[in-house]
Order: C-alpha cells, then sequence, then structure tokens
C-alpha cells in the first residue's frame, strides 16, 4: 500500500516545492503519518486533489475532469479526491488581510481615509467573479477602512484601468488576488502607475499590497481542505461498511513481543486470542479491568469487545470495575457524590445494573459465565480506611492470578493506564485528577505499582469494533467533548505491564510519545522497551486511526 499522494494543482510555480514541505509538516501530526505533497498528480492507492487556483471557476472544474479522467483510465487502481476553492475561507482572508495591514502600516495613513480596491483576473465565469466580491466584503470588514471596491485585469466589467478613474480622493491600498510577484504583478503595478503619471493630482493616493506568498495562514488553509477531504473520504467509507458475509480476511500480522509490546491484526476472538500471551490463556483466572465509564457510543468496552474477550481467554474471568458519577441516566443525581455516595449506594447500584443491561453487557457476563465485582462496593464492605491502596479481597485471595487492563483506541493517553484509574474506589476521582496531565500520570502510574504486586498486570488496547478521534467538529458528544467513532479498525496492542502497549497504542494514534509529558511521566516510572518506540508500524495500521 502506497502512501497518500497529495497535489497541490495549479499552484504558484515559484512556492510550490516550499509549499508543498509546509503542507506535508502541517499534516503529519494530525494525520499520524507523513504524506507525500507535490505539485503533479502522482497516482497512489489515494490522492487528494487541492486546486491552487485561486479564481477556481466553472472552466477549470470542467478541465480538471477531464484531467482526473484520464488519470483514472491510466491507473484504474488509483482513487482520486478533489474539493473546490473557497476564497470566503477565514484563513486564506486573513492572509491578504496581513498584507494589507503591512501596507497600511507603512503608509500611516486614518483608516477612515483608506480605501480597499481589490484586484482580480475575472477571466473566468461569473460565479468565479463573485467570489472576488465575497472575497473584497471580507477583506473590507475585517480591515475596517472607509471603502472597498473590485476591478479585474481581464475583464471589462470593471476594468481596472477604468475604475481608478473613478475612485473617489482617498488613499487607496490596492490588493491583488496573487499568490506570489509575477507578470501579472508587474501589468497591475504598470496600469497603476500609468494612472498616475497621467494624472499627477493623485499621486501618492495608491499603494499596492504585496502577495502573501507561502504565508503560514495560506498553508493552514490548504491543511484544513485536506483534513476534510480525508473526513469526507472516511465518512463515506463508514456509511459503506463491507457486509461481514462478503468480507475476506487477510492473513493476520503481528510485531513484536509480549515483552516489550506486541501490536498485530484483532479483528474477531481468533485473532484476539493469537495475540495474548500464555500466562493469560494457561490461567485458571483472569482479573479484567474493562472500560465502563458511561453511556458515550464506542467509548467504553461494549457487548462486542467483550464478547470476543472472554471467549478468547479460555479460564475463569472476574471483571473489576468501580462506580462513577458518569455511569447512570438521571441527568441530576440530587446528592454530592463526593460526601454523600455511600449513603446513596442502593441507588448507585441501581443505576449500575441498568446501565449494564441497557448496553447489553449483562447478557455478554450471563452467556460466559463471567463474574463482576465492583471495586467500590468491596471498598465500602471492607470499610477501609485508605482507598488508594485498597484491593478487593477477591484479588488478595488469588495472589499471582494475572490482571488485564482492556482500553480501546480513543486517544493518546487514555489506554490502558489510564484505564487502572478507575480501580480507585471512591465513585468521584476528582481529587487524583489534579492540576495537569502529569500528576494525573503519576496517579495512574502508582496504582499500576500496587496492583502489578499483587496481581501480574497485561495492557491490551483493542480497536475490534470502534476507536474514538476527538475532533471538535464530531458527529457524537461526551462530557469530554465532540469526537467521531472510526468503525472496526481491527488493530489490538498488549504487553506485560502496561507501558509497552499504551506506547504503541499512541503512536499509532499519531502522538509523538517522545514529546509527551504523559509519557515522560511514564517513562520516568517504568522501564518503556526500546522496541515500543522505535519500531516500524505499517502505515495502512497509521492510516486506520486518522
Amino acid at each position: 500500500m502506497t502512501p497518500p499522494a497529495l497535489c497541490l494543482l495549479d499552484g504558484p510555480s515559484g512556492l510550490a516545492a516550499p509549499l508543498a514541505a509546509a503542507l506535508a509538516d502541517a499534516l503529519e501530526r494530525p494525520l499520524g503519518f507523513r504524506p507525500a505533497a507535490s505539485a503533479s498528480i502522482e497516482p497512489a492507492d489515494e490522492t487528494y486533489i487541492l486546486p491552487c487556483k485561486l479564481e477556481f471557476g466553472l472552466f477549470d472544474r470542467e478541465a480538471l475532469s477531464q484531467r482526473l479522467a484520464e488519470a483514472r483510465r491510466a491507473h484504474p487502481q488509483a482513487r482520486f479526491f478533489h474539493d473546490d476553492v473557497d476564497l470566503g475561507h477565514p484563513l486564506l482572508v486573513q492572509a491578504f488581510a496581513e498584507k494589507a495591514m503591512e501596507a497600511l502600516a507603512a503608509w500611516g495613513a486614518p483608516r477612515e481615509r483608506v480605501g480597499l480596491l481589490a484586484v482580480g483576473q475575472g477571466e473566468g465565469d461569473p460565479s468565479s467573479r463573485a467570489q472576488v466580491y465575497r472575497w473584497m466584503r471580507l477583506l473590507w470588514e475585517q480591515l475596517g477602512v472607509a471603502r472597498g471596491e473590485v476591478a479585474f485585469l481581464r475583464n471589462p466589467m470593471p476594468f481596472l484601468r477604468a475604475e481608478l478613474e473613478q475612485l473617489p480622493p482617498l488613499s487607496w491600498v490596492v490588493i491583488p488576488l496573487l499568490w506570489e510577484p509575477g507578470e501579472r504583478l508587474e501589468h497591475l503595478r504598470t496600469i497603476v502607475e500609468d494612472h498616475v503619471r497621467h494624472k499627477p493630482e493623485v499621486a501618492g493616493m495608491f499603494r499596492v499590497a504585496e502577495p502573501p506568498g507561502a504565508h503560514p495562514a495560506l498553508v493552514g488553509w490548504l491543511a484544513q481542505r485536506a483534513l476534510d477531504l480525508w473526513r469526507s473520504r472516511r465518512q463515506a467509507e463508514a456509511g459503506r461498511a463491507p457486509s461481514p458475509k462478503r468480507a475476506v480476511l487477510s492473513t493476520p500480522r503481528r510485531l513484536g513481543s509480549p515483552a516489550t509490546g506486541l501490536v498485530g491484526d484483532c479483528r474477531n476472538a481468533d485473532e484476539l486470542r493469537a495475540l495474548l500471551p500464555e500466562e493469560l490463556l494457561d490461567a485458571p483466572l483472569v482479573f479484567v479491568k474493562p472500560t465502563w465509564h458511561g453511556y458515550a457510543a464506542g467509548t467504553y468496552t461494549d457487548p462486542a469487545a467483550l464478547d470476543a474477550l472472554l471467549t478468547a481467554l479460555p479460564g475463569k474471568v472476574v471483571l473489576l470495575e468501580g462506580h462513577t458519577s458518569s455511569r447512570h441516566a438521571a441527568p441530576d443525581a440530587g446528592f454530592d457524590w463526593e460526601t454523600e455516595a455511600r449513603a446513596h449506594r442502593a441507588w448507585i447500584a441501581a443505576q449500575e445494573q441498568e446501565y449494564l443491561r441497557k448496553t447489553g453487557l449483562t447478557d455478554v457476563l450471563v452467556q460466559h459465565k463471567a463474574q463482576y465485582v465492583n471495586v467500590t462496593e468491596a471498598y465500602w464492605d471492607a470499610d477501609e480506611p485508605d482507598a488508594e491502596s485498597f484491593i478487593p479481597p477477591i484479588v488478595r485471595e488469588h495472589v499471582g492470578a494475572p490482571l488485564l487492563s482492556c482500553a480501546r483506541f480513543k486517544g493518546p493517553t487514555r489506554l490502558s493506564l489510564s484505564n487502572l484509574f478507575g480501580l480507585l474506589p471512591d465513585p468521584l476521582r476528582s481529587r487524583w485528577h489534579g492540576p495537569n496531565i502529569t500528576y494525573f500520570a503519576r496517579v495512574c502510574c502508582g496504582v499500576a505499582r500496587r496492583w502489578d504486586a499483587v496481581t501480574p498486570l497485561y495492557g491490551l488496547v483493542e480497536g475490534l469494533s470502534a476507536a474514538v478521534k476527538w475532533d471538535r467538529r464530531g458527529l457524537y458528544r461526551s462530557r469530554w467533548g465532540n469526537y467521531d467513532l472510526i468503525p472496526q479498525p481491527g488493530v489490538a496492542t498488549l504487553s506485560r505491564g502496561v507501558a509497552g502497549a499504551d506506547v504503541l497504542a499512541a503512536r499509532l494514534q499519531g502522538q509523538s510519545v517522545g514529546r509527551s509529558g504523559f509519557f515522560d511521566v511514564v517513562r520516568a516510572e517504568f522501564e518503556i522497551p526500546d522496541i515500543a518506540e522505535e519500531m516500524e508500524l505499517p502505515l495502512d495500521w497509521i492510516r486506520r486511526f486518522a
């Protein structure tokens, strides 16, 4: 599988290479890989085409359609995606506005005596010229000057030379709709200079702003367009999920080992079983910490994932989870969770049973004859004063039985280590969250150390049925913000201890663990195997989470 390719179509010739490099840099972090970017349509498995001609009209769209038809005939296996040009995009307007403000600052004229003359080419269809008027209006409002007008270099309605004759006596900033200097900018300057030469009384009235070139705002504009294309393609794929009856699974792959961190295909119970180490498969009893924090779709260990895990583990399974204030349907519990939760434990327990029933988890537990022990209930029953060091009696009775922290792909830090936070028995754990992510990481590392001293700890991050991608514009909403769901990524990471699994899972989701405060704490508390940080991950796995 070849990396996705980006094409900056009909972009500025003098800026093609730096723009492509800057765009690839901007996309590396959100995508999790560095796409190949160039100024030509390069055939790849997926090619994303960003038209860069600012006045992109009907005739340009027809020409692009013809070029894509030729490319598809020449490369029938390749897929091509493209978007349109919006001159009203805030980042594009910002880039030109900053150049206009530079001209104003050099001039020193008060804005109430300044006019804006936006100059386009005007050689396309009427809709592309209408976009120029929209662009001028947005610039005019952002700059706050007295007047705003439009003229064209290659269209008589209105032609630049004629428009200059009609302008009122103001100080005019002329803003060309151009990426970079060149022949067209020189043509514009010549027309303005000729006008001043023939009318000496307007000398000093005009100042031509410089084009923005590879302005950071324009790089951001291109990056947003590329990400929007990527999201629309992912959403279209999610809407046409293949039928399981017709799906042909490729041979499963796996890299690494449980000792150093293991990553592999995990699309069903059989592939999950193949990833599990002998210590889990041979154990007569395995403790499992699922992720059951609330109702937000796709964010918890759902029935499909739980069924696959319980099918993969041949021994008896005891699931451990604590109460939480987010796992109830009532909008307001009517009491203080920090000080009054124990007095309302019957209501909280009833809400938990309703949660398990509504989500279908109860049916899976009954089917596999799995046992569920609530850590908070065990803590209240034991009446112990120290919540932080509490280990349930059933765990102490089976010292040496392994514990598997089963988390979901849900961002680069909310993985199997963070999942252990739910073993703190207080239903409201705000005092342990602390002021920042590094404090939270140290608390989670402390929980991992205490439990690993009693029960050998393993970390599992699964993407059997879904993975979470946090996005402010996401379709789904939870108490932590908006997100989108990536359906069935079919990858899992596993390790003895939790560090290796979490490092691999974070890297699959595009996180540079060497630049993460959370993983700095993990590295200081545990030994992270070098192979987990340096292993080359297949691009198609990384793309599933982009």
